[in-house]
């Protein structure tokens, strides 16, 4: 037998201990160190692994908690072993550590001479009396780590439905598409790839070193850059394979009836030219549609059994991606209705978008959907209210399994949604639904419906919220740049023909120092005010007002108010200076009702010419005040706190329209009330200079 060599090398650290050299004197004890538990030892973050090596991709710390029965300080002692070619004898390296209290963490980083490879380790610990037994007795095992400093290849990335790096266009927005990675490196075990620099995402194979395949939507149209990296289990990641693929724009709709025919049309005309949608007793054209969209016109239904309209075409494949979306405008809330159908046969609708009523008996919108046990999977959310506009959408996505559901651009709700296992035959019915039966209607609608349509791909979130977009309707605006008298009152003209503000006091107009344009109204704050010509904002509804004000005092030493509306005991809204902290404040009550809750904002004060605007936005549940053009604060306000002030608006004055107080000592100008959410950027053009009698 050749000798054996048996090569060890000890290493005191810290206080540079010798092994061997004794302990500095604790109290003494019959008994030595606790044997280290598996549980309590790990391989840099991860768990003592005693079977199965831990990779890593460079030398780990090693980790254990160590512990004396006595309670007496201990020290650890590590040792790293590992096979050197050819040698028959394992080469090992120990170090030993300063001592700490029982139970403390210790910690060794192994040092890079160790070789890459396999490395098994273990610990004790030592007190007084000497070592205690190392971790892996007992038939423990030792923990095992596994060095891999090599860098895997770049995976290879191959598409049947996405030409890559060439100068072809793909339909592939809102459509799944098939993606394999592979790699020639055996012990790859995740891949990474993201869109265009964005966020990453992470997919394993089955076992090393296979390829795997993924389902992916491109996240926009345009020239979308893939990168692919592969990762092995120590963690080295490749260099990024890249590729370029050019992604056409949006599909349109693959059916689409706007519901603008002229009254007494038998049936709706398929926007492209499709499939008309025959009229059943019960429905007439001629309808207005919603104010601030492309749906000029809309279809009045009467809510009549089997009232509606077919079109007898199949337009979405329910296995498949689509989505389904319509204006709707119920007159009735109390029963389930429904806006458009796609009919199963003998079997549950492909899809159904409407209303429905809850166990507790609230009304929500609703988007149905095939579930797994042959019945309907329905998904809930908004709160439809009698003669109100809303937009509906419906997302299938029968990858993620899911199916959600948009109202006015906003997602409401989503829910697991199953794949049906055979294509449908069935046709699009507008304002009505067919039983499973095959035989008997349902959810006649009653109210009005207007652009319905259907696409065969999943519309992306940013699209819907711009088709469920109302642009706001201007239904006051005041230039005041002249004033008209008559032998009863002065007032100033609204722009366009609309409302006048009428002049009270001696609020006059000043066209030697204007804040924008040729003239402002100057109010001395002690009675003066204007009002309009009647009921100006519906503030049961989204709207946005907003006005210029110029304060004829710095820091003025009593509240005064820019504008409000109100009803018989509160003010919907209003906004003025408060003097007790020198802030501006929208105060926006919850009832018509002196002591109901309210909401209030605040805006810094500040001299010179300020613009503002106060917002409430239905949609979003918040009430929001900018200053100069800046959003300066925002809260919650829900469609439950809202409520329609039937008075006039009053500018330079509040006090719910009986009698005023809080009168303006100031000027002001370019009052402008709004039917909606006026945008941010559109809030910034107002501050701008000018007058802006296009916005």
């Amino acid at each position: 037998m050749p000798r054996t060599t048996f090569r060890v090398l000890t290493v005191a650290l810290a206080a540079g201990m010798a092994v061997g050299t004794s302990l500095p004197a604790f109290a003494q004890s019959d008994r030595r160190p606790s044997r280290p538990p598996l549980d309590s030892l790990a391989t840099g973050d991860r768990p003592c692994d005693v079977v199965t090596p831990t990779d890593v991709r460079a030398s780990p710390i090693l980790r254990a908690v160590l512990s004396d029965p006595d309670g007496d300080p201990v020290s650890a002692q590590f040792e790293v072993s590992w096979n050197t070619a050819g040698s028959d004898s394992p080469s090992r390296l120990r170090v030993g550590t300063t001592a700490k209290a029982s139970g403390s963490p210790f910690s060794w980083k192994v040092p890079d001479t160790v070789p890459e490879g396999q490395v098994s380790w273990r610990v004790r610990a030592k007190d007084a009396d000497g070592y205690g037994p190392w971790s892996d007795s007992q038939h423990q095992g030792r923990c095992k780590y596994l060095t891999d400093f090599q860098v895997p290849a770049a995976p290879q990335v191959t598409s049947p439905d996405l030409p890559l790096d060439s100068d072809a266009w793909v339909d592939a927005v809102g459509r799944y598409s098939s993606l394999t990675f592979a790699t020639s490196s055996p012990d790859v075990t995740a891949y990474w790839y993201s869109f265009n620099g964005g966020a990453t995402t992470t997919v394993r194979p089955d076992e090393p070193g296979a390829p795997v395949t993924v389902r992916l939507t491109p996240p926009s149209s345009g020239a979308v850059l893939l990168e692919v990296q592969a990762l092995d289990a120590a963690g080295n990641v490749s260099a990024p394979t890249r590729h370029t693929i050019r992604v056409a724009s949006p599909a349109d709709s693959v059916a689409r009836w706007k519901l603008a025919d002229p009254a007494g049309s038998l049936f709706a005309e398929e926007a492209a030219g499709g499939q008309s949608a025959w009229a059943w007793p019960g429905v007439t054209f001629g309808a207005d549609g919603p104010s601030g969209t492309s749906a000029t016109a809309a279809a009045a239904f009467d809510g009549s059994y089997a009232n509606g309209l077919r079109a007898e075409v199949t337009a979405a494949d329910p296995t498949s991606t689509y989505t389904v979306s319509a204006w709707v405008r119920p007159e009735d809330t109390d029963r389930g209705m429904t806006a458009v159908s796609q009919t199963g046969f003998l079997a549950p609708s492909d899809f159904a978008l409407g209303t429905t009523v809850g166990e507790d008996g609230q009304p929500s919108f609703a988007f149905s959907v095939p579930s797994a046990t042959g019945g309907a999977t329905r998904v809930t959310g908004g709160t439809p209210a009698p003669g109100e506009w809303s937009h509906l959408t419906g997302v299938h996505d029968p990858v993620a399994g899911t199916a959600q559901l948009y109202v006015d651009g906003t997602l409401a709700a989503s829910g697991d949604a199953a794949v049906p296992e055979g294509d449908s035959h069935g046709y699009v019915e507008i304002g009505r639904e067919l039983e499973q039966d095959g035989t008997h209607w349902t959810g006649a609608w009653h109210g009005d419906l207007a652009d319905v349509r259907v696409w065969d791909r999943m519309v992306r979130p940013e699209e819907i919220t711009d088709l469920g977009h109302r642009t706001p309707q201007r239904t006051g605006y005041w230039a005041m740049d002249t004033v008209r008298t008559d032998e009863s009152y002065t007032d100033t003209p609204g722009v366009g023909g609309g409302q006048s503000l009428i002049l009270a006091g001696d609020a006059h107009l000043d066209t030697t120092d204007p804040l924008t344009g040729e003239g402002s109204i100057s109010l001395d704050g002690d009675g003066d005010h204007l009002d309009s010509d009647g009921h100006q904002v519906d503030t049961g509804r989204s709207y946005t007002v907003t006005a210029q004000v110029r304060l004829h005092e710095w820091a003025p030493d009593r509240d005064m108010a820019l504008f409000s509306q109100g009803g018989d005991e509160a003010d919907a809204f209003t906004l003025r200076y408060r003097e007790a902290d020198l802030t501006w404040e929208a105060v926006f009550a919850h009832a018509d009702s002196g002591e109901a809750g309210t909401t209030t904002l605040t805006a810094p004060f500040g001299g010179g010419t300020r613009t503002f605007a106060v917002q409430y936005d239905s949609e979003a549940g918040q009430v929001r005040l900018f200053m100069n053009g800046h959003l300066t604060d925002s809260a919650p306000y829900s469609a439950a706190d809202a409520w329609d002030a039937y008075r006039a608006l009053q500018v330079g004055r509040d006090g719910a329209g009986r009698g005023g107080a809080h009168h303006l000592d100031g000027d002001v100008d370019e009052v402008r009330t709004y039917a909606g959410v006026l945008s941010a950027s559109e809030i910034r053009t107002l501050s701008e200079p000018g007058e802006h009698p296009d916005l």
